[in-house]
């Protein structure tokens, strides 16, 4: 699509009291010249008379060039002011037909998680694709418990110590991906150096390792420091609290800023599918920083 000028258009759309009122204007300063040239004695003179015809027939001319020009250079103006919202407007289309053709590649690449893909496309496209803002903890849990239902592997990263699950109403989610049946289950924490001894006051603390794993169930937790994570394992990103299902659909959260992030990942390439393959690679040799989630207060 494109605005052009047309001069046959713009010359059908001169006002022709316009026209003529320029061709008037232009007749009588002529006039006035050929007045002021040969004196008020001599310009009406039998002599003078071809001079005077000459005079109107170049200033109607003059006078119809003059308005056509200024007509045409409007067109031109509205016809580039016109150009640039088109140009907008097919700017926002493109990137909009852009988002549709991802998330549509999105849906079709991962067939098994369309429910949860669908809610959390609808949720984003209203701002920044892939991102939602205003995202709470419990909506957070929500869009987890959505992909819950047609998983059938879950790893996940969680930055908190492990009586957020306690306080953060979580329990519906713990028994949900408790309840459901899939071939791996493992839960990551990763803890701030400043919130270490949180986590060992509450890893000592029985009753809340009693509701942790009489909630969770079969995930196979460990937990680490960041310090330590940097230390051990320097090629391996720094991740925000996250779940990934079947190594495929991530949901990730900040959970300072409320934005939560969504992705579908190649499973052998992702960085965060590579936290877990170093994780169970490590671990099955005993030879990880990665600690066990005891399963009573005192014991590893």
């Amino acid at each position: 699509m494109a605005a052009t000028v047309d001069a046959k258009t713009v010359i059908q759309s001169v006002d022709p009291k316009r026209l003529a009122g320029s061709a008037l204007i232009g007749t009588l300063t002529l006039e006035a010249i050929l007045l002021f040239s040969a004196g008020a004695n001599n310009a009406f003179t039998a002599r003078q008379l071809p001079s005077h015809v000459l005079a109107v027939i170049v200033g109607t001319l003059g006078g119809w060039i003059f308005e056509l020009f200024r007509q045409l250079l409007s067109a031109t103006s509205n016809s580039l002011t016109e150009l640039g919202r088109l140009n907008a407007s097919l700017g926002a289309l493109t990137e909009r037909i852009d988002y549709q053709e991802t998330a549509l590649g999105m849906l079709t690449s991962c067939p098994r998680h369309n429910d949860a893909l669908s809610k959390l496309i609808r949720s984003s496209m209203s701002d920044n694709f892939r991102n939602i803002p205003y995202v709470g903890p419990a909506a957070y849990l929500g869009y987890l418990r959505s992909a819950v239902e047609h998983a059938d592997g879950y790893e996940g990263v969680q930055r908190n110590t492990l009586r957020w699950y306690q306080e953060g109403a979580a329990t519906a989610y713990l028994q949900e991906l408790k309840s459901k049946r899939m071939k791996f289950k493992t839960r990551l924490f990763v803890i701030d150096d400043d919130e270490a001894e949180q986590m060992e006051r509450d890893l000592a603390d029985q009753a809340l390792l009693a509701f942790y794993w009489e909630h969770t169930g079969d995930v196979a937790s460990y937990w680490i420091t960041v310090s330590d994570y940097r230390r051990n394992y320097p090629a391996l990103i720094i991740p925000r609290d996250f779940a990934l299902y079947d190594r495929t659909l991530l949901i990730s959260y900040d959970e300072g800023r409320q934005i939560l992030s969504f992705d579908v990942l190649d499973p052998g390439q992702s960085p965060q599918g590579q936290i877990f393959r170093t994780l169970n690679e490590l671990t099955r040799h005993q030879d990880a920083a990665f600690r066990p989630v005891p399963r009573s207060a005192g014991v590893e």
